[in-house]
């Protein structure tokens, strides 16, 4: 089959597919060993047969880098964006931005590397001073802050630790409380199946609550990780 030539930078009505290749640069390490690096893109070639042979041009000439079509990770055949519903192009621009985003956050969160994005991120737990708590559960352990970061862990903790004396270059960003109550680092209050590096934010975000949630059951009494836990019902609401 004649292959087809990528028009996708076209102004004239076409059909484009969303496409995800594995690729090995030598400039990038993968974020995770067992998970490649990628590119997501919007391509105006039919997966398939059309999309091997591209890639077999752009293996031998500009593109050597390129491995292989990652189809399973591609969308669904009936997806926006699959085989059988293309999205036509440029009149659904704003549709295919909102589609490669979430696509190549989706793959983030598997443990690709998308782009050169290398971040991962981390959920830690500062032990903080209690003399201010009056009223105290027979079950109390310990006053702790949670929070989650793509930064150095060491570094994040430092920026609480020092509050607006820590050179931001932009304005502060540290949590008042951790600072003022701030007494050191606590990394072994993390439980151990969230000390590993955690791929995006989205599954940071569930981890710092779960991790918040474990030391609440504990005893503790926890400031931050307050993203994701259910909203309170205001007062004046009936229960369900």
């Amino acid at each position: 089959m004649a292959e087809k030539p990528d028009t996708s930078k076209s102004t004239e009505p076409h059909p484009v597919w969303l496409c995800v290749v594995e690729v090995a640069d030598s400039s990038l390490s993968p974020r995770l060993s067992d998970k490649p690096c990628v590119r997501v893109e919007q391509k105006a070639i039919r997966p398939g047969l059309d999309l091997n042979a591209w890639l077999q041009r752009a293996q031998s000439s500009t593109r050597p880098e390129f491995v292989r079509v990652l189809y399973e990770k591609m969308p669904a055949e009936t997806e926006p964006g699959g085989l059988k519903a293309p999205f036509m192009y440029p009149a659904d621009i704003a549709r295919v931005k909102k589609a490669l985003a979430r696509l190549r956050e989706n793959l983030r969160c598997d443990g690709f590397t998308v782009g050169t994005k290398q971040e991962t991120y981390s959920v830690y737990v500062i032990e903080l001073e209690d003399g201010h708590i009056v009223k105290k559960p027979k079950n109390y352990r310990g006053h702790v802050y949670v929070g989650q970061t793509s930064l150095p862990v060491a570094e994040r903790v430092r920026q609480h630790h020092l509050g607006e004396a820590y050179p931001w270059k932009d304005k502060p960003n540290h949590s008042t409380d951790c600072h003022k109550y701030f007494r050191r680092y606590a990394p072994l209050l993390v439980p151990e199946r969230f000390r590993g590096p955690i791929p995006c934010r989205r599954k940071a975000l569930w981890a710092e609550r779960d991790v918040r949630l474990s030391l609440e059951a504990k005893g503790y009494r926890v400031i931050g990780g307050t993203d994701l836990l259910p909203k309170k019902k205001p007062k004046h609401e009936l229960p369900e």
